[in-house]
């Protein structure tokens, strides 16, 4: 099935994805391709958990993510030029009904980036809520409980789409918004990412295990290389299950320590 996702069906699409690939390199300031096995293994990134490379389109969809216009800049201006693409985005079935786009928000300096899955709201749309009006609010306390204030925390979602009528996105939804994501990793460079959820955990850690074995300790991220994640439970699961906070409370704990420059 992978090699079915990867192979072109035309060469207008090989070449509009070069053309994706190269306008978000020239964003990102790079101007000249140098000689290298890293710079191949760069261009060469893959989607984590898929097999498709970063920014690809899934089967059957719009491409999301494309080029940022070939600007460069600072972390403001990709980010910027980056949520215009997450507002503009058809590439899943998500964009027919969706409430609208939540894209992240945050320090651009941060110490630590927060992913979940997806913005879940009921009985309107406000696009400050990044994870749910509950959700947001638990997540707000956990960062606070670990001495990190608002703007040392970046938070954003596998998913920019925020589902109507409760629905739950696929895994090619997530596959087609990773793009996304990655860019935000690169742009932001995070020491530290907490991934929150079965879905933030499984893309960025490209692990299939389930959460509860991920979670409570440190691994390599995907889509870069300097960063390390810890997977722990979302808030949504927390607010349902109020036992598994103490789970979690040791996870932040791990993360703080880290931050402190603490092992253990």
């Amino acid at each position: 099935m992978a090699a079915a996702v990867n192979a072109p069906r035309s060469g207008y699409e090989v070449l509009r994805r070069i053309r994706g690939l190269i306008g978000f390199h020239r964003a990102m300031g790079i101007e000249v391709y140098p000689r290298s096995g890293g710079m191949r293994r760069f261009l060469e990134m893959t989607d984590p958990g898929t097999g498709v490379p970063a920014g690809q389109k899934a089967k059957g969809t719009t491409r999301p993510g494309q080029a940022a216009d070939g600007r460069t800049g600072s972390a403001g201006t990709l980010l910027r030029a980056l949520r215009q693409e997450v507002a503009a985005c058809t590439g899943c079935v998500l964009a027919a009904d969706r409430l609208g786009v939540v894209p992240g928000r945050g320090g651009r300096g941060c110490r630590l980036m927060v992913v979940g899955d997806w913005s879940a709201q009921d009985g309107g749309f406000a696009g400050e809520i990044l994870f749910g009006p509950d959700e947001d609010v638990m997540l707000g306390k956990m960062m606070a409980a670990i001495g990190l204030a608002p703007e040392e925390v970046y938070v954003t979602n596998c998913i920019k789409c925020c589902p109507a009528g409760g629905r739950e996105p696929d895994s090619a939804c997530a596959a087609a918004c990773f793009s996304f994501v990655s860019r935000e990793i690169a742009v932001l460079e995070p020491p530290i990412i907490c991934a929150m959820g079965d879905l933030a955990a499984g893309m960025l850690t490209g692990r299939k295990e389930p959460l509860i074995r991920l979670r409570g300790r440190f691994t390599g991220c995907r889509p870069a290389a300097s960063a390390v994640v810890m997977p722990t439970f979302h808030p949504r699961l927390l607010l349902r299950n109020p036992e598994m906070k103490k789970a979690v409370w040791s996870d932040l704990q791990a993360i703080r320590r880290r931050l402190e420059g603490k092992s253990g």
